[in-house]
């Protein structure tokens, strides 16, 4: 995939999600403090999702990836159905690295490079109530998007999805939350 320095919907993907990827460092300093903190762990499951979804839309393949299954693995903590432990934060720093080195790339007009298979392979085993992931555990190739002309969106009620894939609506409501509603300008960041 070529990626184009004048493309408005890349150019707004790298500045809302590296404003998440900072909010998630901050976030995951905090949680190895408050590690039972459910609306900590939500938010980091969103900002996980948030990139995924905005990755996906882009067919950022790399960032999906890693995204997904860590977003799974925060799904199965805020439910309780896990415990943090300190390897599982050393694996999410890892993760968090992985992540600004692709988004170095992406603003380089690069395409981001995957993340190591031992990074992945811990993710997996990670992504399992009782700990324990197949020896060999593929992870899924993401959908391709298919575009569509444009129709009227419907309106939708906000709740938490498992989709790949961040709505224009959520996308909005991004922006409003991070800048405030209806004060960003995305000519400005194509500028």
């Amino acid at each position: 995939m070529a990626l184009d320095a004048d493309d408005e919907i890349l150019q707004d993907f790298l500045v809302e999600a590296s404003e998440i990827l900072e909010q998630l460092n901050e976030q995951l300093v905090e949680l190895e403090h408050r590690a039972d903190d459910s609306d900590l762990l939500n938010a980091v499951f969103r900002g996980f999702h948030t990139i995924k979804g905005g990755a996906g839309f882009l067919n950022l393949n790399a960032l999906v990836e890693v995204c997904h299954t860590t977003e799974d693995i925060f799904n199965l903590l805020r439910n309780g159905e896990k415990s943090l432990t300190q390897d599982m934060m050393d694996t999410f720093l890892q993760v968090l690295d992985v992540l600004n080195a692709q988004f170095d790339s992406l603003r380089a007009l690069e395409e981001p490079e995957s993340a190591s298979p031992e990074l992945l392979q811990a993710l997996s085993a990670m992504n399992h109530p009782d700990g324990a992931a197949p020896a060999a555990a593929p992870v899924p190739e993401p959908e391709p998007v298919v575009e569509a002309p444009a129709a009227p969106a419907a309106p939708a009620a906000p709740a938490a999805s498992d989709s790949d894939e961040i709505t224009e609506e959520e996308f909005e409501a991004l922006l409003d939350q991070l800048h405030g509603k209806g004060q960003f300008n995305a000519d400005a960041v194509g500028a």
